[in-house]
């Protein structure tokens, strides 16, 4: 009679903690359905310096990442890296250390200036007004606009690619990046002006329709909605 062997598969679920309107959340967020990994969406304001926040991430910054075993992983780039090194497959990172660098590149672009932008955009137009109790002034966005996108975004234009892929064709960290920061244009109500800079909307539109980034629309309309009619993140 031969032995049976039960073999135990050890699902590591994630606590992903942070609002879903943020960027890097959001970057975090696709990178973990990405690769596959099971994890849990906790909120976590990130205007709130609480105590409990500032013992998870001294800098307060969201998003934080927290293992089965309670280790805090924080900021957004460090997580994605730590992820794809625990789990290299599927691989979201370039191979090539020339190409590695283009996306990190790409990465770092999407998390300073393009954020600066997309993130004011959104509070003119959904926290401003509650916490100032007047509508969004939208002489005053226009100007912003006007000021800050052609350079931004003639840049990306410039750069688009004709699939999903900004580096060597393979979806990965830098078309994550980018896409979820655009993002918060559409739930700020002010989507990119896909006449004017057609080649990276189209490239935009494709990336943030995989279902990765479909996964999670009702978190960020949800607290989209909570920072329009309260001024405040979630709880």
């Amino acid at each position: 009679m031969m032995g049976r062997h039960v073999i135990i598969l050890e699902v590591l679920i994630y606590i992903l903690h942070g609002a879903a309107t943020s960027p890097f959340v959001r970057k975090t967020w696709i990178f973990l359905k990405e690769k596959g990994l099971e994890f849990e969406h906790r909120q976590l304001d990130p205007l709130d310096k609480s105590e409990r926040f500032l013992s998870m991430n001294p800098l307060g910054r969201i998003p934080v990442l927290e293992e089965a075993d309670g280790n805090l992983i924080s900021d957004s780039s460090v997580i994605c890296d730590y992820l794809e090194n625990v789990h290299p497959s599927p691989r979201l990172y370039p191979a090539d250390n020339r190409s590695r660098a283009k996306a990190l590149w790409f990465e770092e672009y999407a998390d300073t200036l393009l954020t600066q932008i997309c993130a004011q955009v959104f509070w003119m137009h959904i926290i401003i007004p509650i916490r100032s109790g007047k509508p969004a002034d939208l002489s005053e966005i226009n100007a912003f606009r006007d000021k800050n996108y052609p350079d931004v975004f003639g840049y990306l234009e410039s750069v688009a690619p004709d699939d999903s892929s900004i580096v060597d064709n393979h979806f990965g960290i830098a078309d994550i990046s980018l896409a979820s920061t655009v993002r918060l244009l559409d739930l700020a109500g002010a989507p990119l002006d896909a006449d004017r800079w057609p080649r990276f909307n189209d490239y935009y539109q494709r990336v943030i329709s995989r279902p990765s980034a479909k996964s999670i629309i009702d978190e960020e309309l949800f607290a989209t909605d909570v920072f329009r009619t309260t001024g405040d993140a979630p709880k």
